[in-house]
């Protein structure tokens, strides 16, 4: 039979209970934020696609409608006031802000987007 030893009092446990709290603190951060960044991400691919495409689509407005229907179903706040579309002869240049909140229970992240697309009209 093993004696223990005098140089173990336990310190293996105080690292492990700590390396938990900051693994569970990552996934919590994780949930709270990896979704509105990938819904942010998928919005600004949208908003390339239609920024190309725009030549076909003769109508601004259209084109207004489609960005904010998408941003509605990916919940994104973006407002119309927020949301820019000009045209002129070569290019059509497409900008969008908005500030999404995101409550982290001990204070709140403010997510802030803002992306400006330009494509050649041909």
């Amino acid at each position: 039979m093993v004696a223990p030893s005098a140089g173990q009092r336990g310190e293996g446990r105080i690292g492990f209970l700590l390396s938990l709290v900051v693994l569970g603190i990552g996934i919590f951060l994780g949930v709270k934020i990896i979704p509105v960044r990938i819904a942010a991400y998928e919005f600004s691919d949208f908003l390339q696609q239609e920024c190309r495409y725009a030549a076909v689509r003769t109508v601004d407005e259209q084109v207004s409608k489609r960005i904010l229907d998408k941003a509605a179903e990916l919940e994104i706040p973006l407002q119309k006031k927020n949301l820019t579309i000009q045209r002129t002869a070569n290019e059509m240049v497409i900008t969008a802000s908005y500030e999404q909140p995101i409550d982290l229970k001990f204070t709140i992240y403010t997510y802030r987007f803002h992306q400006k697309e330009r494509a050649p009209l041909f």
